[in-house]
């Protein structure tokens, strides 16, 4: 259904912000002087855990009006957009 047509898309886009990365763990598994920078590190990290937590959202959505709010960027009292989406709130790229 539509819960796992979204979840699928979540994870190809993790899996998309995830691969221009991927050579630089490979790389520390293979050489042993080699180790894959903490920011990198970090930010791969970041972007399974917003992976995992869309995911949860996108599960806890008991009808279709909760998950189209997912789609929903939150705004301020003036109605300037303050972040992402909660279906779209991945970390900024490294």
């Amino acid at each position: 259904g539509l819960k796992s047509q979204w979840k699928a898309t979540i994870k190809a886009q993790a899996n998309g912000l995830l691969a221009p990365t991927d050579w630089m763990v490979i790389k520390a598994s293979e050489v042993a002087d080699y180790s894959v920078p903490a920011n990198i590190l970090t930010y791969r990290a970041a972007v399974r855990t917003a992976s995992n937590t869309i995911e949860a959202a996108i599960d806890a959505a008991a009808n279709h009006t909760a998950f189209m709010a997912l789609f929903d960027a939150p705004v301020d009292a003036d109605g300037n957009v303050t972040g992402n989406p909660p279906i779209a709130d991945f970390p900024d790229e490294v």
